[in-house]
């Protein structure tokens, strides 16, 4: 990511964020684009940009829905109990 996005680290930063250490698995879009005509418009790039110019990077219907939470309690593990 640093590599196509030099200045994500950044803006990240800025906020208090910090990038994923790696990432373990890519979805393939290709198909959808070349066959429906599909182009995303919420990607990293999209993010970027918003973060960049100060603006929301959420689609309309995902700042209506919000964040609604998994659980009323938290697990050591994260957002779900997980048995040994």
């Amino acid at each position: 990511m640093r590599e196509l996005y030099p200045d994500c680290v950044q803006l990240y930063a800025a906020r208090g964020w910090r990038l994923f250490p790696a990432i373990d698995r890519v979805y393939v879009n290709e198909r959808a684009r070349r066959e429906l005509g599909w182009r995303p418009e919420f990607d990293f790039a999209h993010v970027l940009r918003s973060l960049h110019d100060g603006r929301d990077f959420r689609s309309a219907l995902a700042r209506e829905i919000g964040s609604k939470g998994y659980h009323e309690a938290e697990f050591d593990d994260g957002l779900y109990p997980v048995d040994p």
